[in-house]
């Protein structure tokens, strides 16, 4: 009878160890309040407060956010040496975030001010990625920033979800994220991608794409300013040699220039306008991006599961 007792007591206490959330380890937080809301001073726009107030705040050093108790203690620990890893090799920064509740209109803007609304980011431009796995809207989101958006166009956003989309699908969490974080990674290490060629960052990590001239357009407007500049040379050589040849004719016959003084006559101005405006665009590149609440620029692209 004692045994089994033992036996019933310790099926028990496993039913409620398997109970438990998988992850146990706690998330550093801080508190967000009207005057300390814990942002960069210059997202601090006073018109997205509330953009502020329902972003966690967190420690962007833990790089982890297991929000949603998707992934064992131990297996945060061995994903947390793979994002460091492609931390010291890329000089991105990058974070992995899952959530059960969602305050925002989408994932997009959870990734977007997750990232912002924290002390993400390398160098002044802000690079880095942001990886969210939202449980409540059952998306998967890559949000990235600066010169990822650069690396990162749309096409390889794609291959980066598809590398885990099967083991999100399963419910493998860990093994999702490490095998977007290898490919990211793997992406990294084949440079830019040709589609982003003409985009360049600013020093606030916005990109933008410089203007320039095609080649054919650039010969004909050379022709066409030797054909105006060489006829406007032509007419002023005939201008003085019909000039000087009238001088010469009145000095022979003797004859003086009078003056016609012009009574009661209107002298009219008409102003001939110029044009200052250049050629050339900018292409859109491989990159779709957009501004959030702070007023960064992100790429990113999502799917569902």
């Amino acid at each position: 009878m004692k045994k089994i007792i033992y036996y019933l007591t310790f099926l028990i206490l496993l039913l409620i160890i398997n109970s438990l959330p998988v992850s146990a380890k706690e998330i550093e937080t801080c508190t967000r309040t009207e005057t300390n809301l814990h942002v960069r001073g210059k997202f601090n726009l006073g018109t997205n407060k509330d953009d502020i107030l329902s972003t966690p705040c967190v420690n962007d050093m833990d790089k982890i956010y297991d929000f949603a108790n998707l992934i064992s203690d131990e297996d945060e620990d061995k994903l947390y040496q793979v994002v460091t890893n492609f931390i010291n090799l890329s000089n991105y920064d990058l974070a992995l975030v899952t959530t059960n509740e969602n305050p925002k209109y989408s994932e997009v803007e959870y990734a977007d001010d997750f990232y912002d609304y924290n002390m993400f980011g390398k160098n002044e431009t802000r690079d880095g990625l942001l990886i969210l796995i939202d449980m409540y809207n059952r998306r998967v989101y890559v949000s990235t920033t600066g010169y990822a958006i650069k690396m990162y166009d749309d096409n390889r956003i794609d291959t980066i979800i598809d590398a885990g989309y099967l083991e999100l699908k399963n419910a493998d969490y860990y093994n999702c994220l490490n095998n977007m974080v290898l490919e990211t990674l793997n992406i990294f290490n084949s440079g830019y991608p040709e589609s982003n060629n003409e985009m360049l960052i600013d020093e606030n990590g916005d990109p933008y794409f410089l203007k320039y001239i095609s080649y054919p357009l650039v010969i004909v407007i050379s022709s066409l300013v030797t054909l105006i500049v060489s006829l406007i040379l032509y007419f002023k050589t005939r201008l003085k040699i019909k000039k000087a040849d009238t001088v010469s004719y009145l000095k022979k016959r003797d004859l003086t220039m009078k003056t016609d003084k012009l009574v009661n006559s209107t002298v009219t101005h008409t102003r001939i306008a110029t044009s200052s405006s250049g050629f050339g665009g900018g292409s859109s590149g491989g990159s779709s991006f957009h501004s959030s609440s702070s007023g960064s620029s992100h790429g990113g692209g999502g799917r569902s599961f």
